[in-house]
């Protein structure tokens, strides 16, 4: 992973599961350690550092996944984390390198346009199925609260990877708590069909954060015929997010560039420029990434986790 989203061991948050409770769906401490948990998950390579960061969040337990991923993205595996909080199990996934953020984005292919779920998303998620498959699978048994998180990338593996659980029944979509999902700057994942499916049994449970003029929301674009799915909730760059603005329905596809394919990239390379994304991270890389576009700066996992931290203003 680039050490952009990499954090020194003494900026992880000790409180960031103060007021997490694994009996309750949405609220602003569940969010805020899902936020942390989706940081959590870009340290995968360096094993010998999870222990500690797993000591400073209080969990019970963390075990690394990481699999070589045969994937249309320009990515080498799938990393993410399984960890256990009281009667939670949490699973989170990496996501995109900001360092090959630009080029992620600039170079996206649709895939098959037959396909009801962008292929490279599937693709990443099935690496690591075996495994994470079966951890959902003992978990639902042990009837224990299931979390599944992930930023960028790694939010667009967390819908990939729950879609998968409902095909092969592992899950009851009848269950209206079967799974909480927090996913931040996540992408479109699929089209219609994948939306439908996706949102009758996850769609009031699965909260999709977006902060400022963050980029990877806009694509896949919607005219080619992804959606986003979920409940939506936004903020300014460098504000907070107030959770009593969540959309109580998941009909929203924002953000939504322009009125048109063409008039939506022009509008994407105009957040290219602006006004410089601002960080609270102290360390000289946190502070260098000010100078990244706006569009990609807002993109960070910290400008999130930052964004759900009370008292915390940038």
């Amino acid at each position: 992973m680039s050490i952009l989203v990499e954090l020194p061991l003494d900026q992880y948050n000790r409180r960031a599961f103060a007021n997490f409770s694994a009996d309750t769906g949405f609220n602003q401490g569940n969010a805020l350690a899902m936020a942390w948990m989706s940081q959590l998950a870009y340290e995968t390579g360096q094993p010998d550092k999870i222990p500690q960061i797993a000591d400073r969040l209080q969990l019970d337990r963390v075990d690394i996944v990481r699999e070589p991923a045969k994937s249309t993205l320009p990515m080498s595996d799938t990393r993410g984390v399984i960890a256990s909080k009281g009667d939670a199990l949490i699973i989170a996934f990496a996501g995109t390198d900001p360092l090959n953020l630009l080029n992620w984005v600039s170079n996206f292919s649709p895939g098959r346009l037959s396909a009801d779920a962008h292929e490279g998303f599937v693709d990443a998620a099935a690496a690591v199925w075996e495994r994470v498959g079966a951890v959902i699978e003992q978990g639902v048994k042990d009837r224990r609260r299931l979390f599944v998180t992930g930023h960028s990338l790694g939010a667009a593996i967390a819908l990939a990877t729950l879609d998968h659980a409902l095909s092969e029944k592992l899950i009851d979509k009848a269950r209206g708590d079967a799974a909480q999902v927090f996913v931040f700057g996540a992408p479109r994942v699929g089209r219609k069909d994948f939306v439908t499916r996706y949102n009758d049994a996850f769609g009031a449970t699965t909260y999709r954060f977006v902060h400022g003029k963050d980029i990877v929301p806009t694509v896949p674009p919607s005219e080619l015929g992804f959606h986003h799915v979920g409940r939506f909730l936004s903020c300014e760059s460098g504000a907070k997010f107030d959770v009593t603005k969540l959309s109580a329905g998941f009909e929203s596809d924002e953000p939504v560039s322009g009125e048109d394919l063409i008039s939506g990239i022009r509008d994407r390379v105009r957040d290219l420029f602006g006004l410089p994304s601002s960080t609270l991270r102290p360390d000289p890389l946190g502070i260098a990434t000010v100078a990244l576009p706006p569009s990609i700066g807002d993109h960070l996992p910290d400008r999130y986790y930052t964004a759900l931290t009370p008292g915390q203003s940038i």
